[in-house]
C-alpha cells in the first residue's frame, strides 16, 4: 500500500526547498507515495502555486515564526486523511511539524536544506532558529541531508545532544530544461529588459536574502568593471536585501537590472554570459545544475555541499565566499578565456547528467519506508 505523507514548508516564498518539494510532490506516485502538502503563511505564494498545479494543499497558517496553535489543527487533518509520515522542510515546518507528530504519534523526518543560523536576516533570530531546532531534534525519526557538508552538520548537533538518528544524504535532483532553442532565449530576455545583446551579462538567481552573498557580488563587479566596461547585472528573485542591494549597484553605477521573482526563471539562463552563485552558506545549489544545463560558465563560493558538486577549475570556479576580489578573480578568468569556458561547460553539464529527480525521489521514498519499518 502507498504511504500517505504530509509535507510541511512555511512556503512565503519559491525558493530552492519550495522546488524541491514540488519536485517530490509532483514524482512521488512513481514511488507508491500518496503525498499532500501544508504551506504555513498565509497568503503562500507556494500554496497558491501548487494549488494551481492539482496538488492537495492545505494552509495552516501561523502568526509568527514560534506560533504553534496550528499543531492541533495539522494533528487533526493527519488523522482526517490518514497520514502516516511528516516530512518537514525548514525552521517553522520543524517546530510544528515535530510537536504535532508527538501528539499524533507519528514518524517525523526533516529534510535539511540551509544552516538555520543563516535563514533570518538577523543573528539573534538565526540563533533563536537554531537552538530551537536543536531543542526538538529528539522528536525526529530522522533526517534527510542534500549534501554530505549538512550530514556532518546534522550529526554534530545529534552528538551534542546525545542523539542517534539516521540521516540520509539525499542530493537534490534535476528537472530536465529544454535549452533548444537557447539562441532565441538570450534574444527574448534580453529585449524584454532592454539588456544590450553586446553587453557580458553576469547573471545570479535567488532569494534577496544577506546569506545569498548579493551585496560581495555588486563589489566584485566594481572591481570587474576596470577591466569589462560593457558588463551588465542581472538579478532574478525577491526579499528582504532588495532595496539596499538596488541602492548599492546605483551608487556604484553599475548598469544592472533586478527583474523581481520570475516563475521560470531556467529560461532566462541562455541570456547569461556567466553564472555567479556568491552564497555565504549553501546546502548544494540547485540552481547551478539548471546553470550547467544550459551550459552557462559557473562561479560559485566554496561553501556548504557546493565543492561536492562541482570541483573548482574542473565544473566551474570556486571563490572564497564573502571576498569580493577572489569572486572578480574568478569572472575575470572566464569572461576572459572561451577554451577554459568550453572545457568547463562541457564537464558540469555531463556532471549535472547524474543528479535526476526521479532518483531523488526514489531514495526519499524509500527512506519513508524504512522509517516506517523501524
Amino acid at each position: 500500500m502507498p504511504v500517505r505523507v504530509l509535507h510541511l514548508i512555511g512556503g512565503g516564498e519559491i525558493g530552492g526547498a519550495e522546488h524541491h518539494v514540488l519536485n517530490l510532490l509532483q514524482y512521488a506516485a512513481q514511488e507508491e507515495v500518496i503525498p499532500v502538502l501544508g504551506c504555513l503563511v498565509k497568503n503562500s505564494p507556494f500554496a497558491a502555486l501548487t494549488h494551481s498545479l492539482g496538488i492537495q494543499t492545505t494552509v495552516f497558517p501561523m502568526r509568527f515564526a514560534l506560533d504553534i496553535l496550528p499543531v492541533a489543527q495539522i494533528a487533526s487533518y493527519c488523522r482526517k486523511n490518514q497520514i502516516q509520515l511528516i516530512h518537514c522542510h525548514g525552521s517553522r515546518a520543524n517546530l510544528v511539524g515535530r510537536l504535532t507528530s508527538k501528539i499524533a504519534s507519528l514518524p517525523c523526518i526533516s529534510t535539511l536544506h540551509s544552516l538555520p543560523e543563516w535563514d533570518y536576516p538577523s543573528v539573534w533570530k538565526g540563533n533563536a532558529a537554531r537552538y530551537i531546532n536543536n531543542f526538538t531534534l529528539s522528536w525526529s525519526s530522522g533526517f534527510i541531508a542534500i549534501s554530505a557538508n549538512f550530514r556532518d552538520y546534522l550529526s554534530l548537533r545529534l552528538r551534542q545532544r546525545g542523539l542517534n538518528l539516521p540521516i540520509n544524504i539525499i542530493p537534490n535532483g534535476l528537472v530536465p530544461y529544454d535549452f533548444s532553442q537557447s539562441e532565441q532565449m538570450r534574444f527574448n530576455f534580453r529585449k524584454r529588459w532592454n539588456i544590450p545583446l553586446s553587453c557580458k551579462l553576469v547573471g545570479t538567481i535567488g532569494r534577496l536574502h544577506p546569506v545569498k552573498g548579493h551585496l560581495c557580488l555588486t563589489e566584485s563587479m566594481k572591481i570587474l568593471m576596470k577591466d569589462h566596461p560593457n558588463l551588465h547585472v542581472v538579478i532574478i528573485g525577491e526579499g528582504p536585501s532588495r532595496q539596499e542591494l538596488e541602492d548599492l549597484l546605483r551608487s556604484a553605477k553599475i548598469p544592472h537590472t533586478l527583474t523581481g521573482y520570475l516563475p521560470d526563471a531556467w529560461k532566462t539562463l541562455p541570456s547569461m554570459d556567466l553564472f555567479v552563485l556568491p552564497s555565504l552558506s549553501e546546502g548544494m545549489g540547485l540552481v547551478l545544475m539548471e546553470a550547467a544545463q544550459a551550459e552557462v560558465p559557473i562561479v560559485a563560493s566554496c561553501v556548504g555541499g557546493v565543492p561536492e558538486l562541482f570541483q573548482d577549475n574542473s565544473e566551474a570556479l570556486l571563490a572564497c565566499p564573502g571576498d569580493p576580489i577572489d569572486l572578480a578573480r574568478c569572472c575575470d578568468r572566464l569572461l576572459s578565456d572561451p577554451d577554459l569556458v568550453n572545457r568547463l561547460t562541457a564537464k558540469a553539464r555531463e556532471r549535472a547528467r547524474g543528479f535526476t529527480v526521479e532518483k531523488m525521489a526514489k531514495d526519499t521514498a524509500a527512506f519513508y519506508y524504512s522509517i516506517l519499518n523501524q
